[in-house]
């Protein structure tokens, strides 16, 4: 199963854990909406060792077109079979030629990248989960994962999804977070679906909904940066812990090209630096960017 596993460990001598190169056979293709797609792949190293928030980058072909991989966050890992998921939205030419890619086909992943998200293990910790649009599969990926460690007695409603989107036909993953252990709420812009209205404005409701003197919810989100903006200013301003993954172009995923480099401050020297979003990300402590 995924021939052609390569182990590269970081030059910093170990302290990350070790990524692969694959060479990796597509197991299913998936046509899900108009131009959204699913593909799933076998990389028993990556489903091994991969967690919520780290994106593989992929490429194709044995030619010189794609010149350079690009980057999918990873939807779903089973362990087990070591079949990796991504969903991807076809548009230029990289996803155009990826779309054709049909089971048998290989594909050369490199993965599991980057800094995944976090949460704390506590039985009365609340999690809030958002989603954007294209955003979802790392929130799935997450809300999966925390489903799977509550522990016995975890109070009912700790773990709280937001789908949202402009448009019913641009909500990702409706059925798959229908499945889980969770309340999920849809939220589309228009009405077409769910909730009429802004991610924000509900997670305004969800954070007042604690108790006096109970601990702020856990906010994870993923999705346009207008949106987690907007989304951490409102966790921040009732002290409730945010992290979001962001969406940059990383056309590398090592940190070698520099074309992901994000604002950060840096709390001990009270200064402004930039961070690799491949390798210091895409996940970030939303207090700690330079919006």
């Amino acid at each position: 199963m995924g021939g052609g596993q390569r182990a590269q460990q970081p030059a910093c001598g170990g302290a990350r854990p070790p990524r692969y190169e694959i060479e990796a056979r597509v197991v299913a293709h998936v046509q899900l909406l108009e131009n959204e797609f699913e593909l799933v792949f076998e990389a028993p190293e990556i489903a091994r060792s991969a967690q919520p928030g780290q994106f593989v980058e992929l490429t194709y072909g044995d030619g010189v077109a794609p010149l350079t991989r690009r980057p999918f966050s990873l939807y779903h890992v089973d362990r087990s079979s070591g079949a990796c998921r991504i969903l991807y939205r076809s548009h230029g030419s990289f996803t155009s030629g990826l779309k054709r890619m049909c089971a048998g086909d290989s594909v050369n992943v490199l993965g599991p990248l980057g800094r995944p998200f976090s949460w704390p293990r506590r039985r009365d910790a609340r999690h809030i989960l958002i989603a954007g649009g294209i955003g979802a599969p790392p929130i799935y990926f997450l809300a999966r994962e925390i489903c799977a460690t509550l522990e016995a007695g975890s109070p009912a409603g700790c773990i709280t999804v937001v789908n949202a989107a402009r448009t019913r036909d641009l909500l990702i993953g409706l059925a798959e977070f229908e499945a889980l252990d969770a309340r999920l709420h849809a939220v589309t812009d228009d009405g077409s679906h769910g909730r009429q209205g802004l991610a924000t404005e509900l997670l305004e409701l969800l954070l007042d909904e604690g108790s006096d003197g109970e601990e702020p919810a856990q906010v994870y989100a993923c999705g346009p940066m207008a949106m987690l903006r907007a989304l951490a200013g409102v966790a921040l301003s009732r002290s409730a812990p945010c992290q979001v993954s962001i969406e940059t172009s990383m056309p590398c995923g090592t940190g070698v090209c520099r074309c992901c480099a994000v604002r950060v401050w840096n709390e001990e020297r009270d200064a402004m630096r930039y961070a690799l979003a491949c390798v210091e990300g895409p996940v970030f402590d939303a207090r700690s960017l330079v919006w």
